[in-house]
């Protein structure tokens, strides 16, 4: 039997908690200068990004997080319910025009998709959801529960 992940959490009651994600859009928002080397705004950013979205996660019951910290991007995997999930944050230091000015596009998102394992960065379909309180709960429509 397949069910959507947050439809199994309502039948077994387990309340939903929102985490606050105000800080990292507060500072997606501010924007980055660019450099050729990683700046102290963005390790800032990195480690802002890292405890909020780690507690989305584990809102959901994610289990092994891991983070990748690129050239003005965060990529990562993560595990719901034995399947890996890829997530990746794009370049940043254009975010706070696109977010002002495009809010809905595909580069003011976080992507995600399934995954084989942690090496796979190729993946299944992708997948968009908001940076906001809450952008877990919204990613659980993706995850099936056999």
């Amino acid at each position: 039997m397949v069910t959507f992940f947050n439809l199994k959490r309502i039948l077994i009651h387990k309340p939903i908690k929102f985490i606050n994600m105000k800080k990292t859009l507060s500072l997606l928002l501010q924007g980055f200068e660019s450099s050729s080397s990683k700046t102290p705004e963005f390790i800032a950013f990195c480690n802002v990004f890292k405890s909020e979205f780690t507690k989305e996660l584990k809102s959901i019951d994610a289990k092994d997080i891991v983070f990748s910290i690129g050239h003005f991007y965060i990529s990562g995997f993560f595990t719901i319910d034995k399947q890996a999930w890829y997530f990746s944050l794009p370049d940043v230091r254009q975010m706070d025009y696109v977010l002002k000015n495009n809010p809905n596009s595909c580069w003011s998102q976080l992507l995600y998709r399934t995954a084989k394992d942690y090496k796979d960065y190729r993946g299944g379909n992708n997948r968009y959801v908001k940076i906001e309180t809450g952008m877990a709960n919204e990613m659980c429509w993706s995850f099936k529960v056999i």
